[in-house]
């Protein structure tokens, strides 16, 4: 089992990297928000500086941010300060798309940015629409060291639901997903990983498989919604609801009654503590936003704080629901429950203000997990 960490892009990164490194990380992720973030290519670059061995990966670039030439020279140059450890995630659009007002891309745009990007990166001609034309492009100095197409970046897609899964078996070099609106279920989630490897194996690619989640080490007779806890675990559980009352700007003008459709399409399915929640924080949050971009204020804090109004909901049921939390011997077996399962690495988000959890994660958790499993 491999284990990451993932971060809300911020230079703060830069002063835990080194000690998660000494751990036995073996990989850190950093979102690509520019609503909500740093810029994660600053961060990475100076992450090469203050690492020798993490991997380090963008997690997950979306289409509609940079046209996929932009993208591959950021890799590419990322590839130069660190060759072989840089690594590249694409999803449709999350937290990036959604913080700015505007819908996922959708699948088969995702696709052909992924070729375009990958074949770039490898110093190759491609085929790349610009201004709605396709035309043949390709970096024109890789060759005077601008770019490295030496060392392949291996491709990550993030993926869910079927058509996800479908382009990442068909075209990643590895799965990233997400847990959701559960805990990690070693059932469905070897069910998803156990689907991308058998459309990837035709292309004799093995399908890595991340799954980015939150975590934390219980202390002794801690309550499950103590206050480290809920201010540790809270952001991860309102991105949850955050992400599930969408509003996409190119839909119109907002309405109370779009709003209220678009809520109660996204909790379908969600198990009956969740779909309670979800109905309490429409009616008391999303209802008071304002008419205008609401997106602004429903994505502010997105995986780094939790507002004050939604406080509330940080309960000690939603935390044991959406994350993973318990003592150390617990999180040591329901990981290794994951693995069998086929989950190759395990990601959980650092929070800024709980750096101080890589360490107690790693010595309490890394440490004793490969002692027994290797």
């Amino acid at each position: 089992m491999r284990f990451g960490i993932s971060f809300a892009s911020h230079l703060k990164a830069l002063e835990v990297l080194p000690e998660a490194e000494k751990l036995g990380y073996d990989v850190a992720w950093f979102y690509d928000t520019p609503a909500v973030n740093s810029d994660p290519f600053v961060v990475m670059a100076l992450a090469t500086q203050v690492t020798k061995t993490m991997e380090l990966g963008l997690g997950v670039a979306i289409p509609h941010l940079r046209m996929p030439h932009v993208l591959a020279t950021a890799i590419g140059t990322l590839n130069i300060l660190a060759p072989k450890r840089i690594l590249l995630g694409f999803g449709t659009g999350f937290t990036g798309a959604l913080s700015i007002g505007t819908k996922p891309t959708p699948w088969a745009v995702l696709a052909d940015h992924l070729e375009v990007t990958r074949a770039w990166m490898a110093g190759e001609q491609v085929d790349m629409t610009v201004k709605g034309v396709k035309r043949p492009v390709r970096h024109l100095h890789p060759d005077r060291g601008y770019i490295n197409t030496t060392d392949v970046v291996p491709i990550y897609v993030s993926a869910v639901g079927p058509k996800g899964i479908e382009v990442a078996g068909n075209l990643a070099d590895g799965l990233w997903t997400l847990s959701v609106d559960r805990r990690p279920d070693p059932e469905l989630l070897g069910a998803v990983i156990a689907e991308a490897r058998a459309l990837a194996t035709p292309r004799g690619v093995s399908m890595p498989s991340a799954l980015i989640t939150a975590v934390a080490v219980q202390g002794a007779d801690e309550p499950i919604d103590s206050d480290r806890l809920r201010s540790f675990i809270g952001p991860w559980v309102t991105t949850y609801f955050h992400s599930m009352h969408a509003f996409f700007a190119e839909d119109g003008p907002s309405t109370r009654d779009t709003w209220k459709q678009s809520s109660q399409l996204a909790a379908e399915g969600a198990s009956p503590a969740l779909e309670e929640a979800a109905q309490a924080y429409f009616k008391e949050i999303i209802m008071n936003l304002p008419q205008d971009a609401p997106w602004i204020t429903q994505h502010t804090g997105h995986s780094t704080f939790v507002r004050p109004e939604e406080e509330k909901f940080i309960t000690g049921d939603l935390i044991n629901l959406l994350g993973m939390v318990g003592p150390a011997e617990q999180l040591i077996e329901e990981i290794h429950q994951l693995e069998l399962a086929g989950l190759s690495e395990i990601v959980w988000q650092v929070v800024p203000g709980h750096e101080e959890e890589v360490t107690r994660f790693g010595k309490e958790v890394i440490a004793p997990y490969r002692a027994l499993y290797g």
